[in-house]
């Protein structure tokens, strides 16, 4: 038995790129500051959003966190806040400019006098006039944001929302990859925390995760921090980290608030997702087993609703471990059937519904 020995060339220089040894790449690390955490797994430069269905609070929690860095503040929800460039820029599509300013000053003036600021802080704010576009669609208008952002130098971004920037739909995976490298292109070139305001779909009182996102899975692949914010059938709010590429996302708690006549976001206590859940009464029970169903749905298929998971790797899954008892399982496939969380093309198979 013969053995063939692959000659390796021995003058190749190690630290000529692109591909590298990883020796070499750490060198040019060396010395260097890592990049700033801005709040929970948000750091600069980056693309990411908050996403949760209507009314849920999600533009008035984003703007609390703008302001937040503008004035300096070094907490924002029970958790650190640092940023180094305070100036933010807040480009809203959705909601007609009169209404946002008159809630956005009224928010100034709260924090002025909860935090006894210099009225100056507010010169860090920016925010678009009744001239800027209500959507970025065309290459102009494309062209206005990123000159705009240019010119401000900001270090802060929310667009509010994603759906405003493309007429096409959403769903098609060539659209959100157009869409998301124009925006991560934007963040890396304007060394930008870029958030997007995004929608998902109804949840009545069903746990928020990446499957409930609105819009193509390549939309959960390329941002580097999702956000959850959800609001229970008993008004209950609350803020849940979704996913991070840069920071843990395996809490098992979410961050209930609440939204005072300011339009300030007030932080309450943590607790169990599933607890506020469960105290929830609608048309659509909502059982423990869905919840925990569900969330293994959304592990097994990473949000994808093309992937078929079949009953069988749900019982080795669930009902071997001890989780859940058989009938318990088939409940609660029937429930999540029938509310439109997953659909069964086939016998013996299920797969997550597609979000609308």
């Amino acid at each position: 038995m013969f053995i063939m020995k692959e000659t390796i060339e021995k003058t190749i220089d190690n630290c000529t790129g692109p591909a590298l040894t990883l020796d070499c790449m750490s060198a040019k690390l060396e010395g260097l500051p890592e990049p700033p955490r801005i709040f929970r797994g948000i750091i600069r430069p980056s693309l990411g959003c908050f996403f949760g269905p209507s009314k849920s609070g999600k533009t008035t929690l984003v703007e609390n966190l703008a302001f937040s860095i503008a004035a300096g503040l070094t907490r924002f929800l029970n958790d650190d806040l640092n940023c180094v460039n305070r100036r933010v820029l807040l480009v809203s599509l959705e909601e007609y400019y009169r209404s946002r300013t008159v809630r956005n000053v009224r928010q100034m003036e709260a924090f002025t006098s909860k935090y006894n600021l210099d009225p100056t802080w507010s010169e860090n704010v920016y925010v678009v006039d009744d001239s800027f576009a209500r959507y970025i669609t065309t290459e102009e208008q494309w062209e206005l944001l990123d000159a705009e952002i240019e010119r401000v130098k900001p270090g802060f971004v929310m667009i509010d929302s994603v759906t405003r920037t493309t007429t096409d739909s959403i769903e098609d995976s060539a659209v959100s990859t157009s869409l998301m490298k124009r925006f991560r292109e934007m963040a890396h070139k304007h060394n930008i925390a870029l958030v997007l305001i995004h929608h998902s779909q109804k949840m009545d009182d069903r746990p928020i995760t990446i499957a409930t996102m609105a819009g193509s899975r390549v939309i959960g692949q390329e941002m580097d921090f999702m956000i959850g914010v959800n609001r229970s059938t008993q008004n209950i709010r609350y803020l849940k980290d979704v996913a991070y590429r840069y920071w843990p996302d395996d809490s098992e708690f979410v961050l209930k608030f609440s939204i005072d006549s300011n339009q300030m976001i007030v932080a309450e206590e943590e607790v169990y997702e599933s607890d506020i859940l469960s105290s929830s009464s609608t048309a659509n029970e909502t059982f423990g087993s869905d919840i925990t169903l569900q969330t293994h749905f959304s592990e097994l298929t990473n949000g994808d609703p093309l992937i078929l998971i079949k009953t069988a790797d749900l019982y080795a899954r669930l009902v071997n471990t001890g989780i859940m008892t058989r009938p318990t399982l088939h409940a609660a496939l029937k429930r999540l059937e029938k509310n439109g969380i997953i659909i069964k093309p086939e016998k013996g198979n299920y797969k997550l519904n597609l979000p609308s």
